[in-house]
């Protein structure tokens, strides 16, 4: 009975210390520093009001941000390579600033270097998808891999991107599908303990869209409920 409360009582404590997280509202911000370039993105006087340890752990990630240098070489001989290798070298850039830890560097730039990025998805699902698809194919070589964090929530993210194309393409069986695999992977990122996992996917969440503007969100697209 002791070890039923005790583990009770951790699972409270968690709660509690993720809640705070759940509710700091990075006007997108974080999000956009992750997976999208130029303007709009985090900073450090956006940190201000955002409390510990969520405020540790944004300094962090800013400081390894700015820091950044790729490690992933590659020789574009095309316009298209060269557009996917930016894109990959962004993602690498995304990996080793949100997780602070020995050997990610090596682990980001041989996530990159072998991921089938495209350099652009044309507004069609099989793209993000591919992706997606890659990601979770490590998690089942490796489901303690260092990089589970960044592959679950780079997973609900192209999931999300691909759920807005089935919905430009009025495809209802493949929005159900992007559906349920993205709410699957954001609750595998809220269940992290680190808080900025957690603070990255709730700032993902509160975007109306991230590809495809459309009327749907996959968080409640049920049409069968």
């Amino acid at each position: 009975m002791k070890t039923v409360l005790f583990v009770v009582a951790l699972g409270a404590i968690a709660a509690a210390q993720t809640e705070p997280t759940r509710t700091v509202d990075l006007k997108g911000k974080l999000y956009r520093s992750v997976f999208n370039a130029g303007a709009g993105v985090l900073a450090r006087a956006d940190l201000s009001n955002v409390p510990e340890p969520l405020r540790a752990r944004l300094a962090t990630y800013l400081t390894r941000r700015d820091g950044f240098k790729s490690i992933y070489k590659s020789d574009s001989d095309t316009f298209e390579r060269a557009r996917a290798d930016a894109k990959k070298r962004a993602l690498e850039r995304a990996i080793v600033s949100l997780i602070d830890a020995p050997g990610v560097e090596q682990a980001a730039m041989s996530f990159v270097a072998n991921a089938p990025i495209a350099y652009e998805w044309k507004g069609l699902h099989d793209g993000p998808l591919t992706e997606a698809n890659y990601a979770e194919s490590l998690l089942r070589k490796e489901p303690s891999s260092l990089l589970a964090p960044w592959l679950y929530v780079f997973i609900a993210e192209r999931q999300r991107v691909a759920f807005e194309t089935y919905e430009n393409e009025k495809n209802d069986e493949g929005m159900k599908a992007t559906a349920k695999k993205y709410r699957t992977f954001v609750e595998r990122c809220r269940a992290l303990d680190d808080p900025i996992f957690v603070a990255l996917i709730e700032d993902m969440e509160r975007q109306p869209y991230v590809y495809i503007k459309g009327t749907k969100h996959p968080r409640d697209f049920d049409p069968d409920a």
